[in-house]
């Protein structure tokens, strides 16, 4: 059975390699990727200093971290180095097919800076595989292929060419390496995952109770935690100006370049809280003051009450990968229906996680429940951007105001709540 297995996930995670591959080559480019491309192609050309305080954007400023600005940069290099060679290849030898030069010139960029995001979907369904084979060795194909081919995480990297996968894949190996006593390298994973986007911030609370309940340990968390600290001052330090020390500068930049390029929308085109409220407003401003408090400041309290009785269970009892891999998607569908700024891509981080949870006993996540959340989270991620034009869709979405919208908002609040109470279920 084990060799079996082991000869279907390497045949699985080839045919979702390949299936995004061709569907990298045929797909347009979101107005994302361009940013993407601009800011690896400017860092190459203007260097580190002062790149997060200049103003020489093709597209917008940059709102990454240094992390994903070294991996675009990267991924620019390579692109001039293929497409040089390419070149050469085909001014000296005559038989080359010069056809393909217009296709690469106009498509090679934003297929490469796809790659890094459609390899992470590949090692997210291999941890899956392995998580899952250790358990439930049975259903372990099972649950890689709810996550290697559901078509929202299919259409967020390979269609999108969004970074998610990848901090997703940095959190979750280091979350479960933690989780087998791998301290050095799950936690240096884990804190990496933010060298690229905060995304994950949501994750904090649980990871730091996590780490509590395992203080015994306390002198294996110092060395990663040192070593990531080194690692973070050594990759600052050629951005940093003035008279900031590396670790001042980085503080500098979470706090006045990156967060506030994130937009102050109510609802960033998020099925959530606001978007059943208020349909989808991108104008609305989560600084709107509502009986003397912003909608950013309610959100936050909804979501703390939200989480407080979430907190309680998970240091009450002892921690299994169930409890802990539950809470952290009660965490993020949380995160995703009551904080404001939300952008459709947050619900993301669900996905793999019930993917895995889904084959416990007894588990409070059903197929019927991961296909339901599957169809409304694509429709989310379609809404607006609207690719491939689909103009039945189109119009459904957007009528009377977004009043499908609204009703697929409802629709996830229910089932957030429907998670969350069985959650707070869960035997002791």
């Amino acid at each position: 059975m084990a060799k079996n297995n082991t000869l279907n996930i390497k045949k699985i995670l080839f045919l979702g390699l390949i299936l995004r591959i061709i569907l990298v080559l045929f797909s347009k480019w979101h107005p994302d990727l361009p940013n993407h491309i601009d800011w690896g192609l400017r860092f190459l050309k203007y260097g580190s200093r002062n790149f997060y305080e200049n103003s020489i954007w093709g597209v917008s400023w940059p709102n990454q971290p240094f992390g994903s600005i070294l991996l675009f940069s990267l991924i620019a290099i390579i692109k001039n180095t293929l497409f040089s060679s390419i070149m050469f290849l085909n001014n000296t030898f005559s038989f080359f097919p010069s056809f393909i030069i217009p296709i690469l010139e106009s498509n090679l960029h934003a297929w490469l800076v796809k790659l890094p995001f459609i390899l992470s979907d590949i090692g997210i369904g291999f941890l899956i595989y392995k998580i899952s084979s250790k358990y439930f060795p049975k259903k372990s194909i099972l649950a890689t292929c709810l996550y290697v081919f559901n078509p929202v995480v299919i259409y967020n990297s390979t269609i999108w060419g969004q970074t998610d996968s990848l901090i997703n894949l940095l959190a979750l190996t280091g979350i479960y390496l933690i989780f087998e006593k791998k301290y050095f390298l799950g936690i240096f994973l884990f804190l990496s995952t933010f060298l690229f986007k905060l995304s994950l911030i949501i994750y904090l609370p649980i990871f730091g109770l996590f780490l509590l309940k395992q203080l015994k340990d306390w002198r294996q968390f110092v060395a990663p935690i040192i070593t990531f600290l080194v690692f973070l001052f050594i990759l600052a330090l050629p951005f940093t100006f003035g008279d900031k020390t590396p670790y001042e500068w980085v503080w500098y930049m979470y706090t006045n370049r990156v967060l506030p390029r994130q937009g102050s929308m109510l609802n960033g085109n998020a099925f959530n809280l606001w978007s059943l409220l208020f349909g989808i407003d991108l104008s609305k401003s989560e600084f709107t003051r509502y009986f003397g408090l912003t909608y950013q400041q309610i959100g936050r309290v909804l979501y703390i009450i939200f989480l407080i009785p979430v907190w309680i269970k998970f240091i009450k009892n002892k921690v299994n990968l169930n409890l802990l891999l539950s809470a952290l998607i009660i965490s993020a569908f949380g995160s995703f229906i009551f904080l404001t700024n939300m952008h459709e891509r947050y619900l993301y981080p669900i996905f793999p996680l019930i993917s895995i949870v889904f084959i416990f006993p007894k588990s409070f996540i059903k197929l019927k429940s991961i296909v339901v959340l599957s169809l409304i989270h694509l429709l989310n991620l379609y809404n607006l951007w609207f690719y491939p034009s689909i103009p039945l869709i189109k119009t459904i979405l957007i009528s009377s105001n977004f009043l499908f919208c609204k009703i697929l908002s409802f629709i996830l609040l229910v089932i957030c709540f429907d998670y969350y109470i069985k959650y707070l279920k869960i035997d002791d």
